[in-house]
């Protein structure tokens, strides 16, 4: 009876040391933002556009008479925002997220829609068409600086990443039910210290013009040299279009007027 005993008593202890060890634990409790988190460290890169039009008039200076060649064509300028080292607190029912920099990436310059009118003389004594090629191989530079212009000036360029970012976090914590009044969103401001600008190509302008970009001056010739002129770039379309905050109420919107058009995607990193 005493060996029984003692056998049941082992049999007992060793049942709840194995329940102890291998049995279900309680599963900790799991932190939504956490969980949103990580959804847009790995999720996405965020990627806006801006789509413009430089156009000028040229005249080079060849032997015989001066010509005219009229240059115009689109170009897609390219910026994207990292998610990966992104940083998201809570404190009450806001949201702060905390991002690196926006970064530019190289324009999409299609020489097949590059236009072109040129008038010249027969007391011309140049090719016409060395000429144009030669001003079409100014376009990628252009468009370079104008990248860097429009990333450094236009305001609304981080709006629009805040703004996509914004909802992404808003849709993440409404799947998630969490309750959410407010999503701040903190982007750096972009600074490119002048020596890293790209330079804008010598350009043989005719007296008295400038090079535009969507309408807007953006060069001038000064005694021979090439000099940058400065502009406020309109806010773009999304900028200026009223949006659902999460408390149910617009958000105002800015003036329309001759937006920039632009586009936006959120995509899987590679």
């Amino acid at each position: 009876m005493k060996y029984l005993v003692i056998a049941l008593l082992a049999l007992v202890l060793g049942g709840l040391i194995g329940r102890s060890i291998w049995g279900e634990k309680k599963q900790e409790p799991v932190d939504p933002v956490q969980v949103i988190l990580t959804q847009v460290r790995t999720h996405a890169v965020i990627e806006h556009e801006r789509q413009v039009a430089i156009w000028y008039r040229a005249c080079p200076a060849v032997l015989g008479k001066t010509p005219t060649i009229f240059m115009a064509w689109p170009a897609k300028l390219v910026y994207q925002l990292e998610l990966g080292d992104v940083q998201i607190k809570k404190t009450g029912t806001i949201i702060k997220v905390t991002t690196a920099a926006i970064h530019s990436e190289e324009p999409s310059v299609p020489t097949d829609f590059v236009d072109y009118l040129s008038t010249t003389s027969i007391f011309t004594f140049a090719n016409e068409q060395e000429l144009v090629n030669h001003e079409i191989g100014k376009a990628s530079p252009i468009a370079r600086y104008l990248t860097t212009y429009f990333l450094t000036h236009d305001p609304s360029l981080q709006a629009d990443f805040a703004n996509e970012l914004q909802s992404l976090v808003e849709r993440l914590a409404g799947a998630l039910g969490v309750p959410v009044t407010r999503v701040a969103v903190d982007i750096p401001k972009v600074v490119v210290p002048t020596p890293n600008w790209p330079k804008l190509p010598k350009l043989e302008l005719c007296a008295g013009s400038m090079a535009a970009v969507n309408g807007m001056p953006f060069a001038k010739v000064d005694d021979g040299y090439t000099v940058p002129v400065g502009f406020r770039p309109p806010p773009s379309a999304r900028s200026a279009s009223p949006r659902k905050a999460t408390s149910g109420t617009a958000a105002p919107a800015a003036p329309p007027a001759d937006a920039p058009k632009g586009t936006a995607s959120v995509f899987p990193m590679r």
